[in-house]
C-alpha cells in the first residue's frame, strides 16, 4: 500500500487531481456567471458540472498512465525511471496549483466580503435580507407556444403559495411580471425588486403531460442554489407546485427562525384550474376589457367546479371592478354589481371562512357600499386577510384606500408603502400613493415615483395617466391631453381612459367633442359650461330617475343645480332625500358640502350653520394632515366665501393659480361670481389667456370663456 502511494506521488497523480478540482470549481462558477449574463439555457451550468465530474476519473487515469516529457506525452510504463522528469514536472505543477488555489481563495473571500452596489448605498436595501424572493414568469416551452397563460399561472400560484409563509418577503406579481419578455440581467431585476433570490423556470405542456423546470438563484452572485425538473400528468399539477414551493423553502430554511410548515395550493379540477389561470392573466390588464374576459373565464370554471373558493372570490372582486362605483374601472351600475358580487363572496366565505382571497373580496364589497355603517366593516376584513397572507399587495393597497376614506392618512400611507415595497409595479398602489403626494404638494417625490413606475412598467396605461396628471396640475393642459390620447390608444375600451380624455377636453373648452361622449355625466357638465342649463338639468334628472339611490348620481344632481343657480331645487332635493345633516353625511364618503351649502345658506335653512361648521372641520383636518395642492386651495376658498371672507378666498385662489390651477369652472361657480371683484376678474383673465394658449398648442382656435348663471 505504501509503495502504491509513493508511486502515485511520483507520477504526480495527487497534484493533477488537486489542480483539476480547483480548476473545475472555477469553471463551474464561470458557467453560472455566463448563464445569467448571457441568458443561456437553465441547463448550461448543470451540463458544465456534469462534464467536469466525468472528466475527473479520465484526468486521474491519464496522470497515472502517461508522463509529459521533453519529447511529448508518453506512456509511463515505457519510460526508464532513471530518466523520468516527473520530479521537475511536479515542481511546476506545485507552482500552478499554488496560483490556482490563491485565485480560488480570492474568489471565495471576495464573494463573502466584497460589498455589492446596494450595500455601499446610504440606505440598507431590503434585498440584504436573505429571506426574500421574486418569482419571474416561467417560459412557455410547449410545442405550439400557446400555453403562455398556463406558464404565467404556474408562476403566479407559486408566488401565492410562498406568500403565505410568515417572514418571507415575496415580490408582487405585477412587478415580477413587468420584466417578462425583456432581456434584463437577474441582478438588475433583484436590485429593482429588492430581493435576494430569484426563481425562474419553464413549463412544457403537451396533451395531458406537463414538465416544469425551476431553478432558485442567489441574486447577488448568480449562484444556482437549487434546480429540478418535474414530470407528471396535469392532474398532478398541484402536487408539482407544492413540491417546488416546499423545495425552495427547504433551501431557505436555515435563514428562518423556527420551523417552516409545509404549504399547499388549493385543489380543483384541472380544467377549472386552467380557466382560473387564464382569468388571472386577463385581469392583470387592469382594464374593463381585461376584467370582462377574466369574469367570462371564471364563469366557465365555476360551471365545472362551483366550490372552487379562489374562483368564487375573484369572480366577486372582478364584478366590483367592472362597476361604476368610486375606485372601480367599469360602467356596470354599482347597485347591480354589488348584488352579484355579494352572492359569490358569500359562497366563498361559507366554503372557506379563512380564505384570504374571499375575505379580501368581501372587504372590497363592503368598502364600496353606499352607507357608512357597511363601509366601516371593511377594515376588519382587510386586516384578517392580511393576517393570513401578509404579502397580499392588492389587499394592502385597498386597505390603505379604506383607511384614507376614514381620514386615517398616516396609516393609509404606511399601507401603501408596504404594498409598494412588495410590488413596485402594482397600478393601484402607485396611483394611490401618487395621489397622496399630489395632495400634500410634494411634486418632486411624485415625479420621481411616477418615473420609476414608468421605467418598470412602460406598457402599463396607468403609468402614463400619472404623467398626464403631473402635466395638468402644472398648468400644461395641452401636454396632459396628448398623454390622455396615448392612454386611450393603449386601452381603447377602458371607460376610465375615455372619461379622463373627455375631462381634459372639458378643461380646455372643447365642449362639442365632450357632447359626443358616451357618459351622460360628461355631457351634462359640458352643457352647463355651454350655457345650456335646461338641457343639463333635464339630462341629470333623467339619470337620477334611473338610479335614485346611487350616491354619485345624487351628488351630480346637486352639482348641476347648484352651478346653474337653481338653488330652490337643491334645497327641495336635500330635504326630500335626506332631511338632516346626519343622514346626508352617512351617504357619502366625502360629503359634497360645497354644492349644497350656497342654497341652504341663501334659504336660511336650519341645517346651514351645522353644515358650514362640518365643512370647516373637514377642511381644517385635511390641512392639518398636510394637504396643500391647488384643488384643496380652491375648496378652502369656497369655505371662506361661504363664511364671508372674500379676501382670504381670493388669496387662496391666487395661490392655486400660482401652483398651476387652470380651472375653467372658475367662471361659473355661483358663490364666486355672484359678487365679482377686480381681483377675481384679473385672475379670470389670466386663466382665460392660459387656456387659449394651451389650445393654440393643439392647433385649436381661441374661445370665449363660459358665463356664470344667475339665481333663478
Amino acid at each position: 500500500m505504501q509503495n502504491l502511494i509513493q508511486e502515485l506521488r511520483r507520477r504526480n497523480v495527487f497534484r493533477v487531481a488537486s489542480l483539476y478540482a480547483v480548476g473545475g470549481w472555477l469553471l463551474m462558477q464561470l458557467a453560472v456567471v455566463l448563464e445569467t449574463t448571457l441568458n443561456l439555457p437553465g441547463w448550461f451550468d448543470t451540463l458544465i458540472t456534469v462534464l467536469v465530474l466525468i472528466g475527473f476519473p479520465i484526468i486521474v487515469f491519464g496522470a497515472w498512465a502517461f508522463e509529459m516529457t521533453p519529447g511529448g506525452l508518453k506512456p509511463t510504463a515505457k519510460i526508464d525511471p532513471s530518466k523520468s522528469v516527473s520530479a521537475r514536472t511536479g515542481k511546476r505543477l506545485d507552482m500552478v496549483l499554488a496560483a490556482a488555489t490563491a485565485l480560488l481563495v480570492v474568489v471565495i473571500i471576495g464573494d463573502r466580503v466584497m460589498p455589492s452596489g446596494d450595500a455601499a448605498a446610504s440606505h440598507k436595501s431590503a434585498a440584504s435580507e436573505d429571506f426574500s424572493i421574486a418569482v419571474l414568469p416561467f417560459a412557455d416551452m410547449s410545442p405550439d407556444g400557446d400555453q403562455e397563460y398556463f406558464a404565467d399561472g404556474i408562476s403566479e400560484e407559486l408566488l401565492n403559495v410562498m406568500a403565505q409563509v410568515p417572514g418571507l418577503a415575496v415580490a408582487g406579481r405585477t412587478s415580477s411580471f413587468a420584466f417578462k419578455g425583456q432581456n434584463t440581467d437577474l441582478r438588475e431585476i433583484a436590485q429593482i425588486l429588492d430581493v435576494a433570490h430569484v426563481l425562474e423556470g419553464s413549463v412544457r405542456k403537451s396533451g395531458n403531460k406537463v414538465r416544469v423546470t425551476a431553478q432558485l438563484i442567489r441574486a447577488d452572485n448568480g449562484f444556482h442554489m437549487w434546480s429540478d425538473t418535474y414530470d407528471g400528468d396535469l392532474t398532478d399539477i398541484f402536487a408539482v407546485q407544492d413540491e417546488i414551493a416546499n423545495a425552495i423553502l427547504a433551501e431557505l430554511k436555515p435563514q428562518l427562525m423556527g420551523t417552516v410548515t409545509p404549504i399547499a395550493a388549493p385543489r380543483t379540477d384541472i380544467t377549472t384550474y386552467d380557466l382560473y389561470l387564464l382569468a388571472q392573466q386577463k385581469a392583470a390588464l387592469n382594464t374593463m376589457t381585461g376584467y370582462e374576459a377574466a369574469a367570462e373565464s371564471l364563469d366557465k370554471a365555476l360551471a365545472i367546479d362551483p366550490d372552487f373558493v379562489p374562483a368564487l372570490a375573484w369572480r366577486g372582486y372582478y364584478e366590483l371592478m367592472m362597476s361604476d362605483a368610486e375606485g372601480a374601472a367599469g360602467d356596470i351600475p354599482a347597485e347591480e354589481a354589488f348584488a352579484r358580487a355579494g352572492v359569490w363572496t358569500d359562497r366563498a366565505l361559507k366554503l372557506d371562512p379563512d380564505s384570504a382571497d374571499a375575505l379580501f373580496a368581501r372587504a372590497g364589497l363592503f368598502s364600496m357600499a353606499f352607507d357608512a355603517e357597511t363601509r366601516d366593516k371593511a377594515g376588519a376584513l382587510y386586516e384578517r386577510a392580511l393576517a393570513i397572507k401578509p404579502n397580499f399587495a392588492l389587499a394592502r393597497n385597498d386597505y390603505g384606500y379604506w383607511l384614507n376614506d376614514q381620514k386615517r392618512f398616516g396609516e393609509a400611507i404606511a399601507q401603501f408603502e408596504v404594498a409598494l415595497a412588495h410590488d413596485p409595479a402594482q397600478s393601484d398602489v402607485n396611483t394611490n400613493l401618487l395621489a397622496y403626494y399630489g395632495r400634500i404638494g410634494d411634486y418632486d417625490k411624485a415625479r420621481a415615483q411616477a418615473d420609476r413606475w414608468l421605467a418598470i412598467s412602460p406598457e402599463n396605461p396607468g403609468a402614463y395617466v400619472i404623467q398626464a396628471v403631473l402635466q395638468e396640475i402644472s398648468g400644461n393642459l395641452a401636454e396632459g391631453l396628448k398623454i390622455r390620447r396615448k392612454v386611450l390608444a393603449m386601452a381603447p375600451h377602458d371607460p376610465r381612459a375615455s372619461r379622463d380624455l373627455h375631462f381634459a377636453e372639458l378643461g380646455l373648452g372643447e365642449f362639442q367633442s365632450v357632447l359626443k361622449a358616451d357618459e351622460p355625466y360628461m355631457r351634462y357638465r359640458a352643457m352647463v359650461l355651454m350655457g345650456r342649463k335646461d338641457d343639463a338639468r333635464a339630462l341629470v334628472r333623467q339619470e337620477l330617475d334611473a338610479r335614485p339611490d346611487f350616491p354619485q348620481q345624487q351628488a351630480d344632481y346637486l352639482e348641476i343645480h347648484n352651478n346653474t343657480h337653481d338653488w330652490a331645487e337643491v334645497v327641495r332635493y336635500y330635504d326630500a332625500t335626506w332631511g338632516s345633516l346626519e343622514s346626508f353625511q352617512k351617504t357619502f364618503v366625502r360629503p359634497p358640502y360645497l354644492v349644497v351649502l350656497p342654497a341652504l345658506i341663501d334659504a336660511g335653512h336650519q341645517d346651514a350653520p351645522a353644515m358650514l361648521a362640518a365643512a370647516r372641520r373637514a377642511i381644517d383636518a385635511d390641512r392639518a394632515s398636510g394637504f396643500q395642492n391647488a384643488s384643496f386651495d380652491v375648496n378652502e376658498a369656497g369655505v371662506y366665501l361661504l363664511e364671508g371672507d372674500t379676501g382670504k378666498a381670493m388669496d387662496l385662489l391666487e395661490l392655486a393659480y400660482a401652483k398651476g390651477m387652470r380651472d375653467i369652472s372658475l367662471f361659473i361657480y355661483p358663490i364666486l361670481n355672484d359678487t365679482p371683484t377686480p381681483r377675481l376678474e384679473a385672475l379670470q383673465a389670466k386663466v382665460a389667456a392660459d387656456i387659449n394658449a394651451e389650445r393654440a398648442k393643439l392647433g385649436w382656435t381661441a374661445i370665449e370663456m363660459p358665463e356664470a348663471f344667475h339665481k333663478s
